[in-house]
């Protein structure tokens, strides 16, 4: 057994291969000079886990290729480890004959994989997909280390969707926990308000959430924490995908922490540790 990683989750791959003892198998990836992906494994192999981000979507190509490699490697058993899974929000049919994008990729993955791990699936609905092979891996306890080490002395979840994970993280941290009150005004903007007779004044503020995209309510919950008095606002997420940059959080936001699970210049926290008890616990139950 040996850890493959994709293009785009080397480092978190290295990592998990660390703490398992795991060695990482070696890999030649190329693009051609269209842009098709290349990959081939230069060493035989008797099973894998597959390691690997369906953000941005050319990793999805990565995936499925190299689960090709492996099994031609002589692989007789197949893991996978998504670190984020892209395209999960469209888990259901919100208007008529749209695609359900988590559906598709799931079907693909369960045809080809014996399990499939998932850090922070966005919906249950997408785990749903995966059917008994699918397991979710939670990386709130990770958070709440980072924000109790950060000297924190609130968690903010910025809205419902994020209240219970919210909670787990202050409880991880020892610290009160409060869910902000969001209406979404269209895909790029959000009206948020703090709930009646909660006080932010002077508190250096953990705002949390699972995924940073466009990051329009991140921002304006930062700015409604700060213009009601919060002394310090630090923003932590287990994705941080940053779309349309960074830029626009300075001077709004203190400091900005995300996970490794898409590798960037914020991934001040690492998921390798959960996601290496994961798969210990599979691996040695098996």
């Amino acid at each position: 057994m040996k850890i493959v990683s994709t293009g785009n989750s080397e480092g978190l791959s290295s990592k998990i291969s660390s703490k398992l003892g795991i060695q990482l198998a070696r890999v030649n990836r190329r693009r051609f000079a269209d842009g098709e992906l290349y990959v081939k494994l230069e060493e035989p192999l008797d099973g894998a886990i597959v390691v690997g981000n369906t953000y941005p979507d050319s990793g999805i190509i990565d995936i499925l290729l190299t689960a090709d490699a492996v099994l031609n490697a002589g692989a007789k058993r197949i893991i996978l480890l998504v670190p984020y899974f892209g395209y999960a929000r469209q888990d259901a049919m919100f208007q008529e004959y749209e695609a359900i994008s988590a559906r598709v990729l799931s079907d693909l993955f369960r045809e080809k994989f014996e399990r499939i791990f998932v850090v922070n699936m966005h919906s249950p609905e997408g785990m749903a997909f995966l059917g008994s092979k699918g397991e979710e891996i939670r990386a709130e306890s990770v958070i709440g280390e980072q924000v109790r080490d950060d000297g924190n002395e609130m968690v903010v979840s910025p809205d419902d969707g994020f209240r219970e994970e919210g909670e787990n993280i202050s409880r991880v941290a020892g610290l009160e926990s409060v869910c902000l009150n969001k209406r979404r005004v269209s895909d790029t903007k959000v009206e948020v308000t703090i709930p009646q007779g909660v006080s932010v004044k002077d508190k250096v503020i953990a705002l949390t959430d699972d995924m940073i995209s466009t990051g329009g309510t991140i921002l304006e919950s930062s700015k409604v924490l700060k213009q009601n008095g919060a002394r310090v606002v630090n923003v932590y997420c287990v994705h941080g995908l940053f779309v349309s940059g960074t830029s626009k959080y300075a001077g709004i936001v203190d400091s900005i922490s995300t996970t490794d699970t898409v590798e960037g210049p914020f991934s001040k926290m690492t998921v390798s540790g959960v996601v290496s008890a994961s798969l210990r616990r599979y691996l040695g139950a098996d």
